[in-house]
């Protein structure tokens, strides 16, 4: 099983040419938080601009779309209302999850979706197993990834990397099982594991970060397989920067897009 490293992700990452607009880099629409978890709306859409995405559509209720709208002025937003299917060939990538609590519209968002997806926490709970289209990314956790399998925590802990590559196998999708050392399985590429990352990731939100920010690269044209690495590895490693300079204690998942930056600063990125 392959171990990354940050020089994976930047051998990945494309330089932004000089003649390019905010057109080159994609277009991402979030359906994403509620009322109850508007954070979660505000964490994802930070890591999704900061990681470099040329336009985001965040799709969610009026109070979400007021707290995105105060902390990230970049951002566009689409009433949940007025969402239906014409709207997703317009996108380059969708990511559905992250605070959206129970909406029944998922499951047909899901099944009839024409771009590249990305599902997280609610957008996995609200779908079973054969809803995934193909080459689609998931990032659950462990509990999450139980739900969706029917293995039990205890199993799935004791061999992540089989797990979550016969589920990739099987349904044709990306796997990121996220834990303290996070799996990426794609039925197409050898199993890959980061081992960045740290117990001050273990806060509501770190996840919401983290799936913004894959579905950014996402959104921009990487594949599968490169969208989740170059998201895993650098949400893993802004967060060890991050709990060096505030502490594992005390750091939150907003902190770590600050580290992010320095990271791209020192790449000349």
């Amino acid at each position: 099983m392959k171990e990354l490293t940050l020089n994976d992700v930047f051998d990945i990452l494309p330089v932004r040419a000089k003649d390019s607009n905010k057109g080159s880099y994609g277009r991402l629409l979030s359906v994403v938080g509620c009322k109850y978890y508007r954070g979660a709306a505000v964490l994802s859409s930070m890591g999704a601009l900061r990681t470099g995405v040329g336009i985001l559509t965040v799709c969610s209720t009026e109070e979400v779309i007021q707290a995105v709208a105060t902390a990230l002025p970049e951002a566009t937003f689409l009433p949940r209302e007025e969402l239906d299917i014409t709207y997703i060939p317009k996108v380059t990538a969708l990511l559905c999850g992250c605070g959206l609590g129970k909406d029944e519209r998922v499951a047909d968002i899901v099944k009839n979706c024409s771009v590249p997806m990305i599902l997280d926490a609610d957008g996995l709970n609200n779908i079973t197993a054969e809803d995934i289209p193909e080459d689609t990314v998931i990032t659950p956790h462990i509990g999450e990834f139980s739900r969706l399998t029917g293995i039990s925590i205890c199993d799935i802990k004791s061999d992540p990397e089989s797990y979550a590559r016969d589920f990739a196998d099987r349904h044709n999708i990306m796997v990121v099982l996220k834990d303290y050392e996070t799996v990426i399985a794609s039925p197409e590429k050898e199993t890959a594991i980061s081992r960045f990352g740290n117990p001050g990731l273990a806060r509501g939100g770190s996840g919401d970060v983290l799936a913004g920010m894959i579905a950014s690269f996402r959104a921009q044209g990487m594949s599968s397989y490169d969208a989740a690495v170059c998201g895993v590895v650098l949400h893993g490693a802004s967060a060890d920067r991050c709990a060096k300079r505030l502490s594992i204690q005390t750091m939150l998942p907003h902190d770590i897009i600050n580290d992010l930056t320095d990271i791209f600063k020192e790449r000349g990125r």
